[in-house]
């Protein structure tokens, strides 16, 4: 009896065993109730900044960047140490756009906290000689293995940037803004300046805050914006640019100056409008205007008795225009004006009248 006994126990302490064995391998087949294992260092590295511009002013250049958010998972970035710049400099003669660029120590810049929404790092760089090309790329540093990868790049050769353009006047005609200007006599570092230049004009409407750039350059000391909106007021800058080998050095804009644009004053009226019965209503024809500008027309209608209605409150782009209005027997009148693109439109007098009678 005790025999069987002591056989029954190690037969259930066995079972125990096998139980206890298979309850340990399937915890670590599922996992669960475990957090994940730890992350190697240098997994987590914060995202690559990819918008490092630069701009070239009298005393060097200056860097931005926005500042990540991200690791380069997606995860949220807690926490940024420092940034590195890194910067290497050759002279033009020796200059291999195409070769990689052979940086030297990092200027280590600051940040030790946690990023904040819309924030850019600005650095001023006032070691820039002439005859230099550089080059420059920033990386995110976290911690000792969390470093991010290198930016994008970019390069420029150094030069002292021309001075702003002088005597900026600007006459208004119903096409548009005439603007002229004199232009630089010497670079910022008191250099003279003898090259060709290029310009870059500046825009703003009374009703913007911000300035617009004019779609390309020019060469001359001379622009005509065609404009022919009739804002309170146009405001124009101008600035110069220097080629110096493949970089365009843009100096400081000029004094502003300011007008109010005229637009279309004296629009033409409409001519040849006709008029003939439809089984939809009243059919009127006109000759269009032919002048740059023109978006639309506006129809008016006037009974016997004097009253005058203007048949379409949205200008219609061209001919014809159908009076689908329920007309008591008598003469009408009808007449047609032309409107522009200006702000507010300019409208032209009325063409003359043409006369149906209706039965």
């Amino acid at each position: 009896m005790a025999k069987g006994t002591k056989e029954r126990r190690l037969k259930i302490k066995k079972h125990l065993l096998i139980l206890l064995g298979l309850l340990i391998v399937s915890l670590f087949l599922c996992d669960c109730g475990r957090k994940r294992a730890p992350v190697p260092p240098g997994t987590l590295r914060p995202e690559r900044i990819k918008d490092l511009s630069y701009k070239i002013v009298k005393d060097g250049a200056i860097l931005s960047w926005s500042v990540p958010r991200r690791n380069h998972d997606g995860s949220p970035l807690s926490h940024i140490k420092e940034f590195h710049l890194y910067k290497a400099e050759i002279p033009l003669d020796a200059a291999c756009l195409t070769c990689p660029p052979r940086y030297g120590k990092p200027i280590v810049i600051k940040y030790d906290k946690k990023p904040e929404p819309g924030k850019r790092i600005v650095y001023e760089d006032t070691t820039l000689r002439q005859g230099l090309y550089y080059t420059y790329q920033v990386k995110t540093v976290k911690g000792l293995f969390n470093v991010s990868d290198y930016s994008n790049k970019v390069s420029f050769a150094w030069h002292s940037p021309p001075k702003a353009p002088t005597n900026l006047s600007a006459k208004v005609f119903e096409e548009g803004v005439e603007l002229t200007w004199r232009a630089p006599t010497a670079f910022q570092n008191g250099e003279s300046l003898a090259g060709r230049l290029e310009y870059k004009i500046y825009r703003k409407f009374g009703d913007e805050t911000d300035w617009n750039v004019l779609s390309g350059t020019t060469e001359k000391t001379r622009f005509f914006d065609k404009i022919r909106r009739t804002y309170r007021q146009v405001s124009y800058r101008v600035s110069a640019i220097f080629k110096y080998f493949d970089t365009e050095i843009e100096g400081p804009k000029s004094a502003t100056i300011t007008v109010k644009a005229r637009g279309l004053q004296n629009i033409p009226a409409p001519t040849g409008v006709r008029l003939s019965k439809t089984k939809e209503g009243i059919k009127v024809t006109w000759k269009e205007v032919e002048r740059p500008g023109i978006v639309g027309y506006y129809i008016f209608r006037k009974d016997e008795s004097g009253l005058v209605v203007k048949l379409n409150f949205q200008a219609i782009s061209g001919p014809p225009f159908i009076d689908r209005t329920f007309l008591r027997p008598g003469r009408y009148a009808y007449w047609v004006t032309a409107i522009d693109d200006s702000y507010p439109p300019n409208q032209s007098k009325p063409s003359r009248p043409s006369y149906i009678v209706v039965k």
